[in-house]
Order: C-alpha cells, then structure tokens, then sequence
C-alpha cells in the first residue's frame, strides 16, 4: 500500500511539474494562425477570396519583448493579406506608463512592416486608454488608422465594398454604438471590430455580420471550473469561442500577449486569418 501511495504522489508531481512546464516555457513561445471563412450572399464575387488579417492584445513589455512580436509581424505578412486589424491593447497594462522611447521606435518600426491592400485600421483596448497620446502617436507613424466610433467603407471594385465598423472599448473606453453605424452600406457584408466582447449584446438591433473580439485572451491560463467564476470587466458573459445570435456571429480571439503572469495554457496565442468567400461560387 505505502508503494503504491509513493508512486502516485510521483506521478501527481510529474504530471504537475510537466503541465507548469509546458505552461510557462513551451506554451509561452507558440503562436498558432487560425484560418477561418467567412460565408455570405453579401460577399459578391470581386470580394470573393479577400484575406482579413485580425490580432489583437499584444500586450508589449512585461513578457512580450521585440522577437515575439516580429514573429508575429512575420506570420501575418506571410499570407499577404487584404485587410489588416488590430482588436487593442498594444502594451501592457504594467509598462504602458513607463514605455521608453526605444520601445516606441521598436514597437513603431515592426507595425510598420505589415503590409495590406486595403489599409490597416485599429481599435482601441482598456490598456490602450491609460496612454491614448501614445498609442495613437504609435499607430499612425506606423500606418494604421483608427476606426474605433466610426465607420469605413472599403472599395473592393467600382461596386464592390465592405462596412468596417469600429466601436470603442467598452471597458475604460466610450463606445458610440449609434455614430458607428452611420450611414452604412446596407448590402454589403459588415464586420465590426470592438475589444470587448460583451459588447455583442448591446449591437443585436444593429446591421452587422460579424464581430471580432478579444480582451480576455481566452483566459490566457484555461481552468474552466475557475475561469467561470473569475472574469475580466467586459468578458464576464462571453468569453472565448464563437457565439451567433439573430443572425450575428461574435469571434473571441485568445489575442497574441500574455498579461498579469507569463503563461499559457488551453488558450494558444493566436492570429486569425479570414477569408470572405461568396455564398454564389
């Protein structure tokens, strides 16, 4: 009896000892690319194909450093795509007060390097808000446009477009649901992008297709009897995953950094790439 209790504390302390392993030396180095597509009668044949590049929560600074977010760079240019958004939360909560001018430059000149046909636009996150001068000094010097409250109507062809909405963080942020949807292409597919996903509620009389979230970051470290429990402001009712709603669809993205500890676990770090694909092909 007394060998039998010994070798399964060893195995309970080899198991625990692996999983704090892979939690935070292996799982913190993975960035995986989820392809999803996106189908829709809205979706005429010249936006057929289009490729949307979307992360979010990168989370710069206190574990994220130069070399993962170049990977990330680098994996999102590899499939050329279209249409590039950031979901927020460009540094992290902990160093967005401190951020030196050499991780501005740093940070500045690897956004630089992303390269789409149709623009790179940006959202606001809550991190994002305590350091608004910043972040936006940020963006713009690196190419990206800020669409959070408003609207852009992407020409695809001469009659071919697609809505981009952006509304504002709905934590720490001011989100005008109403001036986001003004004057709206009502026949072409719209995807809105807000950081928080507990914003999906508040948009179901709204004329949307589909919605890209983060914040959460899928919970980073994955307990689901804790994780039920213990919820950020503004991913307490939809976390991660994929919800629809009266024809609506909310997309959570586990987002690319890790904040608060430097671990992972059932929550990769990820980019997602979507392609539109008409429903008449």
């Amino acid at each position: 009896m007394a060998k039998k209790i010994i070798i399964a504390v060893l195995a309970i302390l080899l198991i625990g000892f692996v999983t704090y392993y892979n939690t935070t030396k292996i799982n913190t180095e993975q960035l995986v690319v989820r392809e999803e597509k996106l189908f829709s009668d809205k979706i005429d044949n010249d936006t057929d194909g289009l490729v949307l590049a979307y992360f979010s929560d990168v989370c710069y600074g206190q574990f994220i450093d130069e070399a993962f977010l170049s990977k990330t760079i680098d994996t999102i240019n590899m499939f050329q795509p279209d249409l590039i958004i950031f979901g927020g939360d460009l540094f992290d909560i902990e160093t967005i007060h401190t951020v030196s001018s050499n991780d501005i430059s740093k940070v500045t000149e690897l956004l630089s390097k992303l390269s789409s046909k149709y623009g790179k636009y940006y959202v606001y996150g809550d991190f994002d808000h305590q350091s608004d001068e910043t972040i936006n000094s940020i963006m713009f010097n690196s190419g990206f446009e800020s669409i959070s409250n408003t609207n852009k109507l992407i020409a695809i062809d001469s009659d071919s477009y697609l809505n981009l909405i952006g509304i504002d963080s709905l934590v720490g942020g001011n989100p005008d649901i109403a001036g986001s949807f003004s004057s709206l292409n009502p026949s072409s597919y719209s995807i809105v992008a807000s950081h928080c996903p507990d914003i999906f509620d508040s948009l179901q009389s709204s004329s949307f297709d589909y919605l890209l979230s983060a914040h959460s970051r899928g919970g980073q470290v994955y307990l689901p009897l804790i994780n039920f429990f213990i919820r950020e402001e503004g991913c307490k009712k939809y976390y991660r995953g994929k919800f629809s709603k009266n024809n609506h669809t909310l997309d959570i993205s586990n987002g690319v950094g890790r904040s608060s500890s430097n671990a992972r676990l059932w929550a990769d770090a990820e980019i997602v790439i979507y392609t539109l694909k008409s429903k008449n092909q």
